[in-house]
């Protein structure tokens, strides 16, 4: 039972722990709560339908179809798409050693360079090259679910051509759509974002952001729900959890420590806390999870 709630929260890490990459194209399937997150690898997401915005640590972006994401998947982000339309994406996911092997030192370096953004790297592919990159995702899950002969390196190929499209892209910004400048809601929740990031460990409560940021309290919450589809305390408290899971399998702190250095008052709240949102008890996902 363990190990099918952890497998539930943590389908990318297992994933990449056992083949180094992790493919969904064209994926539509919806989810009551989209959560905060972090995973182990990089990520290239591919936004195809729908309506959403996406938030990558301190960053928001309006997604438009076409639109590329990379970032580093230890950055906290979570997806906040509409409910109303269907929403359509393709991702993938992937190691830092899944290609060291497989290309020279150079290339592989310069390649790894397009996650090096803290909040993300937007790339807006144009209509008549949309095409081309749809293929790419689709290409690499049909490799990943026939398991052919020789099909690892086939994998590695694609993930190489895909991403040295990227790279060429990225070289000629001039092609890129303006960037739109953020709403007045989005600018202020940036700043709660950063906010929240920056104090996590500590005991902080609307009044403490009102004062900070001088900001209505009313309109904290409501335009932070409206931006992000999380609450402020929803959100904290997500991010305190992934800061969490972090030291627990970076470091051999105590449980006790973890909750105390990531700001709660007992470790009895934490782990209470930790098991609503992560599924299961800190010293569980610590010995499940280093046991992979």
């Amino acid at each position: 039972m363990v190990l099918i709630s952890l497998i539930i929260h943590t389908p990318t890490n297992l994933a990449l722990r056992r083949n180094g990459i992790y493919v969904r194209a064209d994926q539509s399937e919806w989810q009551y709560n989209w959560p905060v997150h972090t995973h182990e690898g990089f990520e290239i997401y591919y936004f195809i339908r729908g309506s959403a915005n996406y938030i990558i640590g301190e960053d928001i972006y309006d997604l438009s179809p076409g639109d590329m994401l990379l970032f580093r998947g230890s950055t906290i982000h979570r997806v906040n798409p509409a409910k109303d339309v269907p929403y359509v994406r393709s991702y993938v996911n992937f190691t830092e050693l899944f290609l060291k092997e497989q290309l020279p030192s150079e290339m592989y370096q310069k390649l790894l360079s397009l996650f090096d953004a803290p909040g993300g790297l937007l790339i807006r592919w144009a209509l008549d090259e949309q095409g081309e990159i749809e293929s790419g995702f689709r290409l690499l899950q049909q490799e990943i679910e026939r398991e052919a002969f020789g099909y690892e390196v086939i994998l590695k190929t694609y993930l190489a051509q895909l991403l040295i499209k990227i790279y060429r892209k990225s070289k000629h910004l001039v092609e890129f759509s303006p960037t739109e400048q953020p709403s007045h809601s989005q600018a202020n929740v940036r700043r709660i974002l950063q906010y929240i990031n920056q104090h996590f460990t500590e005991n902080i409560t609307l009044a403490d952001l009102s004062k900070a940021l001088h900001l209505n309290k009313y309109y904290i919450c409501h335009s932070f729900k409206e931006v992000t589809g999380y609450t402020v305390n929803n959100y904290l408290m997500s991010k305190r959890i992934e800061e969490a899971k972090k030291l627990l399998l970076t470091t051999d702190e105590p449980v006790s420590a973890i909750a105390e250095k990531i700001g709660f008052n007992t470790s009895v709240h934490f782990s209470r806390s930790f098991k609503q949102y992560a599924g299961v008890s800190p010293q569980i996902f610590r010995k499940v999870s280093v046991s992979k």
